[in-house]
């Protein structure tokens, strides 16, 4: 049974302007990845553990940005809004995976992120020990992708539903089991992600100087790459805190609510830039690949 929510989807051109504005940036953004992730399985240069972690982190904005995307953000367009409201603005299961997909990949990116960290410092403090990478790296890969699952179980077995987020919709669940606030688990991850990124980071500038110039040059690159993640997370803790603090239907927590696709965005869709614009050894790989691929579209299209 269809059941109209008693506020109207308040959708415009305006917004559907933001909307292009926000998938414009985006597919670059997919393109890039999907380039490192072709360049990643060809290349022999980038083998080490970085880039693999990297690689599932990766795996996981691409799964966060489009789950987000299907249950925020397409939804949320002046033609579909209020069709949507009207025939999903009731608990039921149909968006109920999407919804866990949602919030089980926005730990991931901060556990990943931490993982990143790690193991930089195990790259930098054991460089001479094959050994602590090759057992270090799956126990942080393992973790990141696991430990969200305390924290997101219980919204697989909730019913959700599409609410009023004026002037777009949002989601929420109906709790089946007594479980802290989404916001609460969201605010506390990232806080603690952004401590221990920060420590991390102390760790390896530390013990920059000491490295050889080649391995400086290489390490500084991946830093800075790390350092960016680690300001995406310090914002993103910054909106959860936002989003908890400030009374619900208020305007400034509708603000914060709508925009903070800025912030996961930046997340999401800035990594693959990052580390093209920062590592010579992936762009040294990726120039050869595109000249190759550009050639070869060149002479098929003239055949």
């Amino acid at each position: 049974m269809n059941v109209s929510s008693p506020l109207p989807c308040s959708a415009s051109a305006s917004t559907d302007l933001e909307l292009f504005i926000e998938f414009a940036i985006a597919i670059p953004s997919m393109v890039l990845y999907a380039l490192f992730f072709l360049v990643y399985f060809k290349s022999f240069q980038l083998t080490s553990s970085y880039y693999l972690i990297f690689f599932v982190h990766s795996c996981i904005n691409i799964v966060y940005f489009v789950s987000r995307a299907l249950i925020m953000r397409v939804t949320s367009f002046s033609p579909l809004c209020q069709w949507i409201l009207d025939h999903f603005g009731h608990f039921e299961y149909t968006f109920t995976p999407l919804y866990f997909l949602y919030h089980y990949t926005q730990h991931a990116q901060a556990l990943s992120i931490i993982a990143i960290n790690i193991n930089r410092v195990f790259a930098i403090y054991f460089y001479n020990s094959f050994t602590v990478l090759q057992y270090t790296t799956p126990i942080l890969l393992i973790s990141s992708l696991l430990l969200p699952l305390p924290l997101t179980w219980h919204l697989l077995i909730s019913p959700v539903k599409f609410i009023p987020s004026p002037p777009v919709l949002a989601m929420d669940y109906a709790r089946i089991v007594s479980y802290p606030g989404l916001s609460v688990l969201h605010l506390i991850v990232d806080t603690v992600a952004t401590g221990i990124v920060a420590a991390t980071s102390v760790l390896i500038l530390a013990q920059m100087k000491s490295l050889q110039k080649r391995r400086k040059t290489n390490e500084h690159s991946l830093i800075i790459v790390s350092l960016l993640l680690s300001f995406g997370l310090l914002l993103s803790a910054t909106v959860q805190y936002l989003i908890h603090s400030l009374p619900r239907q208020s305007s400034g927590y509708f603000f914060t609510l709508n925009h903070r696709w800025i912030i996961t965005d930046f997340i999401s869709l800035f990594p693959p830039w990052s580390l093209l614009l920062l590592s010579s050894v992936v762009r040294t790989e990726v120039e050869p690949f595109c000249m190759q691929t550009a050639i070869s579209m060149v002479v098929y299209s003239g055949s």
